[in-house]
C-alpha cells in the first residue's frame, strides 16, 4: 500500500512538472524579440545633385567640391527595394577615409545624411574612402562599403 502511494506522488509531482514547464514556455512573458537587422545591398549617395550607387560589386567615384559638401543618402535591399527599417533612431550614416587621415571630415545627421568636409585635396585628386551603416543601439556597423571621392 505504501508503495503504490509512494507511486502516486512521485507521478503527480511529475506531470506538475511537466504541466509548469510547458505552460511557462508558452506564456506572454517571453522576452521582447532582438531589434530586427536591415538587408543591405546598395546605397545611394547624393551630394549637388550628382548621385553614385556603392555596393559590393560597384565602387564608384564621387565627385565633391573641395570644402563643405552636404551628402544624402537612400539605402536598399539586395533586390533594389528601399530598406524601411533603416531610421535615424536606431542608425547613423558614416563615412570614412579608408586610408590615412586629414582629407575627408564627417558629421551625421542621422542615417540619411550628413556632411562631408574635404581638404587637402587638389584638383583632380582623389581619396579611398567608404561608407557604412552604424547600428547605435546595437553599437555595430551592419555594412561597409567602398567608393572614392574625387575633387573636380
Amino acid at each position: 500500500m505504501l508503495a503504490r502511494i509512494s507511486f502516486r506522488r512521485s507521478s503527480a509531482i511529475a506531470l506538475t512538472l511537466i504541466a509548469l514547464g510547458t505552460f511557462s514556455a508558452c506564456g506572454d512573458d517571453d522576452p521582447v524579440a532582438p531589434d530586427e537587422e536591415p538587408e543591405i545591398g546598395s546605397v545611394r549617395l547624393t551630394v549637388a545633385g550628382t548621385s553614385v550607387t556603392v555596393s559590393t560589386t560597384q565602387s564608384p567615384t564621387l565627385t565633391v567640391a573641395s570644402g563643405t559638401n552636404a551628402v544624402t543618402a537612400e539605402w536598399f535591399k539586395p533586390d533594389g527595394a528601399v530598406e524601411t527599417i533603416v531610421t535615424d533612431a536606431e542608425f547613423e550614416l558614416r563615412i570614412a577615409q579608408a586610408s590615412g587621415t586629414g582629407t575627408l571630415t564627417w558629421t551625421p545627421t542621422g542615417a540619411r545624411g550628413g556632411t562631408l568636409v574635404v581638404t587637402g585635396l587638389a584638383a583632380g585628386a582623389s581619396a579611398a574612402a567608404k561608407v557604412s551603416l552604424f547600428h547605435k543601439a546595437e553599437q555595430h556597423t551592419e555594412v561597409d562599403l567602398n567608393f572614392t571621392v574625387r575633387v573636380p
